[in-house]
């Protein structure tokens, strides 16, 4: 009975930690491939298809910046087949676990493709620190390469090879659908290049620095962030020379992020008659949209881009 007992409560913590899929304990039928957030871990499943069991550890709506490592998490990286982590000091923590059990294969997805600086230098902001409550300091790099679609092709593709060697029975059916998703970025990247061409208005301010490649990519300019980094709330003074910044520029539009507080950004906008849109960093999987893809959620950023930044609608 007792042993009983131990075997749900172990149970229970896989489940808590988890998050991504439904509670259960790894099917030894299939390769567990652990994946330390979202755009992995969909990346992955769309790739194995039905022949793994593809777990995420974030949780939906949490942080891939700042979680802490639970007994169930550490459980199921110890158990996995293949662990995949970006790196680039956004979730080094998970590569540490596997380490230390020495099983896991670990795959570094992001190694080498990162090339800007996270306090980009173009970046407006008036109460710099040189490190925020997560660590990162602005000789670190930039780590959200992933809403670049060309360069999330590279990701892509390295997933692709790895689940291969653990997948070898299945290699012409993941080769099929890595090219699938290789030809669905290069649709992706099109797809913004064109719809983002004509925009007026190209100077853009955002909740933090998590859009700089891809707006690099689409010769977009971040002017301002209201978070120089992530957990840097801005002071009263720096709110102000935001405003005065925003209203010189003409500019009536901050980014917020879905999952996180926009109390900033809402005065922000009132103070310059402005309004408040919405970009998502594709960090973690949607509380309620769990089946949202990578595909889903870039197309909506998109789409609130040509929204904020596009022609004003004619009036009749």
């Amino acid at each position: 009975m007792v042993r009983w007992a131990a075997m749900v409560l172990a149970a229970v913590g896989l489940v808590i930690a988890t998050g991504c899929r439904p509670a259960t304990q790894p099917s030894r039928e299939k390769p567990l491939v652990v994946a330390s957030f979202f755009p992995l871990y969909d990346f992955a499943r769309e790739i194995a298809g039905p022949h793994a069991d593809v777990r995420c550890i974030i949780p939906p709506g949490g942080d891939p910046h700042n979680t802490a490592a639970s007994p169930g998490v550490a459980r199921l990286v110890a158990e996995a087949d293949l662990v995949l982590l970006l790196g680039l000091g956004l979730d080094g923590w998970v590569g540490k676990l596997a380490s230390a059990e020495r099983r896991p294969r670990v795959l570094e997805v992001g190694a080498g493709l990162a090339s800007r600086p996270f306090g980009h230098a173009d970046i407006f902001d008036p109460d710099h620190h040189d490190h925020d409550s997560h660590g990162h300091g602005p000789e670190d790099f930039d780590p959200h390469i992933w809403l670049d679609p060309v360069l999330a092709r590279e990701l892509v593709s390295r997933i692709g090879r790895e689940l291969a060697e653990i997948l070898p029975a299945h290699r012409e059916e993941l080769g099929r659908c890595i090219s699938d998703l290789l030809v669905r970025l290069d649709e992706l990247n099109e797809a913004f290049r064109a719809g983002l061409a004509d925009l007026p208005q190209r100077e853009v301010v955002t909740f933090h620095g998590a859009f700089g490649y891809l707006f690099d990519r689409y010769d977009l300019k971040v002017v301002a962030t209201i978070e120089p980094f992530p957990g840097h709330e801005p002071s009263a003074r720096a709110l102000r020379e935001l405003v005065t910044l925003m209203r010189e520029r003409g500019l009536k539009v901050v980014f917020a992020e879905p999952q996180l507080p926009d109390r900033a950004a809402q005065v922000l906008a009132r103070e310059i008659g402005g309004r408040v849109e919405r970009l998502d960093p594709c960090e973690t999987i949607l509380p309620d949209q769990p089946e949202a893809t990578y595909f889903d959620r870039q197309r909506a950023n998109l789409a609130t881009l040509r929204r904020a930044l596009g022609p004003a609608p004619a009036t009749p």
